[in-house]
């Protein structure tokens, strides 16, 4: 594929993140306010602290928060780093999948193009990693602020990721092995590796060390990773980033409950990125 029209849809799916991870934001504070009883925010985006409509040329994802530095421009309140963490975030998870993903399909557009079904799978999947990946920051924006995971939203994570785990079996069937049994347990010990330790911790701890809905969203990622050794790599690469980001402010602050979902859903995405590429980069050595 040309290099330059490469280019251009990475960054077009870098934008396209970074303007989905400032709509998880705003949804994930829409349903806090539904959750609790509060009138709705409106159509349009406004400040939460002087409640003024915010213009469209300050409402552009990454770039509005540093023109403003990080500031509401008419009252001048601070504006989360939180919420440009997610706009960056999610702008460098679209950017990352579209190369692992969308990138090495287009350069094997005509191979793939011989066996249509196999390439409407791939791109099923592709597609609904980063239609799940929009509902994952909504949960994890709203578990980082508030420590919970709303059912809904759980529900529609484990949807999307019951979806994604039929097209992967549907693509091992239509493999050269076609091993769909084996593909079948691969795909039930990554449910098993990623939830059964989230839900051990939460019942031990008694909601102490980890609530109940992480187990929950570890099932969803499981499914949608549909392998055992990629869902090993993403609760070791969730509980580092917990244990290096999260636990030394917590203890600190005499605090011994970590919001686990925000890095989780890291981790699926670097394990998701990792696995698809890792063996295409491996093939060119």
């Amino acid at each position: 594929m040309d290099k330059v029209l490469e280019v251009t849809i990475l960054v077009m799916m870098f934008i396209l993140g970074a303007v989905f991870g400032s709509f998880a934001c705003c949804q994930a504070w829409r349903w806090r306010y539904k959750a609790q009883g509060k009138k709705d925010l409106g159509q349009w985006s406004v400040c939460l602290h002087c409640k003024k409509r915010i213009k469209w040329y300050d409402n552009i994802p990454i770039i509005s928060w540093l023109v403003l530095r990080g500031k509401c421009r008419n009252c001048k309140a601070k504006i989360g780093v939180g919420d440009f963490l997610a706009e960056i975030s999610m702008a460098i998870a679209f950017f990352m999948l579209s190369w692992a993903y969308l990138i090495p399909m287009m350069d094997n557009w005509n191979v793939l193009m011989q066996n249509p079904p196999f390439l409407a799978a791939q791109m099923g999947v592709f597609v609904l990693i980063l239609i799940m990946l929009i509902v994952l920051m909504v949960l994890a924006v709203y578990d980082a602020h508030w420590g919970e995971l709303p059912t809904v939203l759980l529900i529609l994570a484990i949807i999307f990721g019951l979806m994604i785990f039929v097209l992967k079996m549907c693509l091992v069937a239509m493999s050269d092995t076609g091993d769909l049994t084996r593909g079948l347990l691969n795909g039930l010990l990554s449910v098993v590796i990623l939830a059964a330790p989230c839900f051990l911790i939460y019942k031990i701890s008694k909601e102490k060390l980890m609530g109940g809905g992480d187990w929950v969203l570890a099932f969803a990622l499981g499914l949608a990773l549909a392998d055992w050794w990629l869902a090993l790599w993403a609760i070791f690469l969730a509980n580092l980033l917990g244990d290096l980001i999260a636990l030394p402010g917590a203890i600190r602050k005499g605090n011994h409950v970590v919001h686990f979902g925000p890095f989780l859903v890291a981790a699926f995405v670097i394990v998701m990125v990792l696995g698809n590429c890792l063996p295409l980069l491996i093939s060119t050595l």
